[in-house]
Formats: C-alpha cells, structure tokens, sequence
C-alpha cells in the first residue's frame, strides 16, 4: 500500500590551528555534517557540530505509555549488543491526542547537539518574527565637497547580519549547499556559487553613486553591537557582529599530477586581509589529507600571512578547506576598502590597525550621514540556512539579538520567557548558547517544545526549514526508506575521539521534529543517543544517524 501524507499544519495562522585530516576531522555525515579539529600541536580531539535538533520540557508529566507494537520496535533497536554502553533518550508525542505514545528515558538529560538550533531559531522568531529584516549603514563622518571628496571616514555599522555573502541571490533568498563551506575538508562540501563580496560590492556602488571619488580618512566598520572575538564551539568560526562570507576565507586544494609536486590552491574571496603562501605537496595514491591552515602572522595593519603545509593525495577530489579568520572586523575593513575601489572610490591604506572608539563614532549615525544601505532577505530565510545546513556561526549569533541590550544573558533570560508563557518547565533544559555545544535537554522536554510551537504563528517558517529525511540536506540518511520526505526534523551530532583505542565517540546524536505517520497520526518526537564509540571516520557517525533513521521510520510505521 502506498501511503501519502500532508505537512503537519500550523495549529494557528496567526589560537585556532587546525589539522586538515579527513579521517580525523570529519567523523561524519549523518543527519546533517560533523567535523572533528584536532590541534595539531596537542593532538586533541574535537569534533564539530553540523546537526540541529531543538528541545524543552513540559511543566506536568506526561502520561504513561502502555505495551504497544511501536514500543516492540523501538526498544528492539535500543537493546542491540552493539549499543550495550550506548544511552538512548526517546520520545513520540501524538500532537492531536496530546498523549505520549512511546518514552523511553525521556525525563533524563541527553546531549543535545544542534538539535538546540531548535529552540535557538524558534525564540528569533518569537522575538524578532519572520519578516525582521537586517540594515546594514555606512555612515561618513565628514562632508562631502563638491569634487567628491569625503574628508572624513566611512563607518559601516555592523548589524549582526549572518548574509553579507554570496548566499544572496536576486529574488530575496538565499542560497545553500548541502554541505557548508564551514564544514570544510570533505569533497561534499561546497561554497555556494556567487560573488563572497555581493553585498560590499553594493554599498560600494552607492557610495559611488551619490559622487563620493575619493576619503581622506579611514574606511572603519563598527563591531561593538556585541562582544566579538570568541570562536564558536562547533567549527571554530569567529563570532562577530559582522560576518562577510561567514568570517571565512574558501580554499579549494587541488592535487597535481605528480606525487611530490605543490598542490593547486584558490581563494575565495581574495583580498589583501590574507596573503596565502603555499607550501603544500601532492601525497602518493591513497594516502591521508594532512591540510594544515593556521591563523598565519598578523602585519602592523592587521593582515594576515598565512602558509598552507601538509599533503593531499593524488587521486583526491579537489577538496575545499576553510580560513577561518582571526579578526572578522579587519576582514569586513579590507574587503570593503577593496569593493570600493573597485567601484571608482580611492581610499588611503593605512599602514597600522586601527584602535578604535565607538563613543567618538556614534555621533555621526545619522539619516543626514548615511550614504548606504545594505537591507537584507527576510529572517524566514536565514532560519531556513541555519537549520537545513545547521550553520554554527549563524546559530551562535541569534541569542545577541534577542534582548534590547544585546546581553547574552539578559537573551536568555527572553528565551526562557519564552519558554514558560508555553507552560515549559526550563529546569529539564539546559543551554549557554545557540548552536548547542554544550546543551542538554530531556526528550520530554523537546517534544512538549515542538508542541508549543506547533500553535505559535511562526511555525509554517519553522516547519519549512527542516530538514527532510532522506532529501537535500539529510540525503545520505534513510534514503530508500518508506519515511523518505516525510520526516522533517532537526538533526544534531556532537563527539570526540579516542587515541587510545584509535576510533571516534558519539558522544551525542539526536534528531528532533515531526511527521505525519502512515497510519495519519500527527506526532512529535524526540531521539537521542549518547556515548556511541565507532571507528574514527566517517562511517560512525554515519551509523549513528541511520539508527536514528531507523527509529524515524520505524515509528512512521508502526505509530498507529
């Protein structure tokens, strides 16, 4: 028999050096990327998020489940030998009925992962709606003379805008690859085609346009809208108010013909922020990728030499490494002072980095002084980039946004507001940022989170962002199963390794959402494993996801 299904409906209208090894940091692809870094002069091991899940907890408890031929098959699942020291945390919530169908540990804490993304991107949505738009203002600080010269600097107000990239595209969205260009050192991971530099290009074109030709002064972008300068837990980006190509540099290496002979290496976007000088040979047939990218030595004026070492083999696919850039601000001041040259506008380099003094600057952020502004695609679409490829940067940032002050804690403390207007008990969940590198929640406390927002007005942007098993994002992941695109959840991995047994540990997977089962019942649920130890490449977390593909598609089946 075939089954069809329709999408759930809304219940309302209303010092950063990293070794480049596949094998050790990439432990997988499974319901969304995982990367482990490992520092090369310590060997530790760190593995990074690109699933998402989301989660919280019911202030009354749930009722009991009684014997039933899903719990047959889950607890089937969860008892096999090869999961003897391994944790599962689940549970299925049928959202009509408001009953659990199945719980299995689900008032235990379990390692959320990205999964967090969930709550993470519910509560901007709360808090700012789906059509907040992001304004990006240059400002001048001096006049502007008749023969076009500005004597004074250009101040561009950083707005904690995630798009200042090429994922613009002309009809207002934006675009994304299955794989993340931050999720780097694999042959799946992509950039998205387009201009790195599309939206600097364009305020460049305006100030142009209004007949600036020349500035006296310095170009200057102001960071200060929150704290910047910290790498987020999952792939180590730098967390900045302004983020230009996501704060990273794309490097494609590609190996030549020869063993022995220097890799090929091009950059995206290239600027005078980075000078790469690469020292990087071709590897012999089937050996391991050794990329190695430091942060590189700073100049006086802020910009960057950075030496790539290391090997690729010779019969590997290009593969696309990330520069993750040590100073997001002189980056954005680089490359801006670059487009606009471009377009006609000179500009005086400074030879030294800039110190700089917001309170000077504030003064001059006036309509009077405003001579370009970057608008950006509406937050329903930025949801829908950080949750179907699970971006950690963009994740990272949101809770800034959510207070007046852009205090962190003072966010959290609007989430939690949130939470518990929805009658969630926030004591089952625990969270310190937004991407999930150190969340944990109770499965019931996720599925009674994805019942709250079900009725929220927002939930058909929520929805629309999730992932699909099997499809896009989650191709690898249950593909010929009967569930394929009807399970549309968040995914989330989170793990390290293991030197003394040479292989890899899960230390959280989970997968978090909602499908419409075969036999028409609408449910939420909640899976998470902990503490799963595998071989130390891709196929472990790969096996992680497809045991939670698994429990997806056996509760499509047999939830009745």
């Amino acid at each position: 028999m075939v089954h069809t299904t329709k999408p759930i409906p809304a219940a309302t209208t209303s010092a950063r050096s990293r070794l480049r090894n596949p094998q050790l940091n990439r432990i997988a692809q499974a319901f969304g990327s995982c990367r482990r870094n490992t520092a090369a002069e310590a060997g530790k091991m760190r593995v990074t998020v690109y699933a998402a899940l989301l989660s919280v907890v019911c202030a009354a408890p749930l009722p009991a489940v009684a014997a039933s031929r899903l719990a047959t098959h889950l607890d089937a699942i969860a008892a096999r030998p090869a999961y003897a020291h391994t944790q599962f945390g689940l549970a299925v919530y049928d959202l009509r009925t408001r009953s659990m169908l199945y719980a299995r540990n689900a008032g235990r804490f379990f390692v959320a992962a990205s999964t967090t993304k969930l709550l993470t991107e519910g509560t901007t949505l709360a808090t700012l709606g789906p059509g907040y738009r992001f304004r990006t203002i240059v400002y001048r600080t001096g006049p502007l003379d008749a023969a076009g010269i500005l004597h004074g600097d250009l101040v561009l107000v950083a707005s904690g805008d995630p798009n200042l990239s090429g994922r613009l595209r002309p009809d207002g969205t934006l675009a994304f690859e299955n794989e993340d260009h931050s999720y780097d050192g694999s042959p799946d991971t992509k950039a998205v085609p387009g201009d790195p530099l599309a939206a600097l290009r364009d305020l460049a074109a305006q100030i142009a346009a209004r007949g600036v030709k020349q500035i006296t002064g310095n170009v200057v972008v102001d960071d200060s809208l929150y704290p910047a300068g910290t790498p987020e837990s999952g792939t180590g980006v730098v967390i900045s108010p302004i983020m230009v190509n996501d704060n990273i540099v794309d490097l494609t290496v590609t190996p030549a013909a020869r063993p022995g002979d220097p890799v090929v290496v091009s950059v995206s976007p290239q600027t005078p922020y980075a000078t790469f000088v690469n020292k990087a040979t071709t590897g012999a047939k089937g050996t391991r990728r050794t990329i190695i990218v430091p942060d590189g030595e700073a100049a006086p004026d802020g910009s960057r030499t950075v030496t790539i070492t290391g090997s690729i083999p010779v019969d590997s696919q290009p593969i696309l490494y990330a520069y993750d850039v040590p100073s997001p601000r002189r980056f954005a001041e680089f490359a801006f002072a670059q487009t606009l040259a471009a377009a006609g506008v000179s500009v005086a380099k400074s030879s030294t980095e800039l110190a700089m003094n917001h309170d000077a600057l504030k003064p001059f952020y006036t309509d009077s002084n405003a001579i370009a502004t970057h608008i950006s695609p509406p937050l329903s679409e930025e949801v829908k980039v950080t949750l179907k490829v699970s971006d950690n940067l963009h994740a990272a940032t949101m809770p800034y946004l959510w207070a007046p002050t852009h205090d962190l804690q003072k966010g959290f403390g609007v989430e939690r507001s949130f939470l518990q207007r929805g009658g969630l008990d926030t004591s089952a969940a625990v969270q310190n940022g937004g991407l999930g590198g150190d969340a944990f929640f109770t499965p019931s406390f996720m599925v009674a989170y994805l019942a709250y927002v079900r009725a929220q007005p927002f939930f058909p942007v929520l929805y629309a962002s999730l992932p699909v098993l099997g499809v896009g994002t989650l191709f690898n992941i249950q593909n010929g199963s009967p569930a394929a695109g009807k399970v549309h959840a968040k995914t989330g991995t989170w793990g390290t390794g293991d030197l003394l047994n040479d292989r890899s540990m899960i230390s959280g997977k989970g997968l978090a959402g909602y499908m419409t089962t075969a036999s028409g019942r609408e449910i939420a649920f909640c899976f998470y494993l902990n503490n799963l130890a595998g071989p130390p490449d891709e196929t472990a977390p790969r096996a992680a996801g497809q045991i939670l593909g698994e429990l997806a598609t056996a509760t499509y089946l047999y939830a009745k």
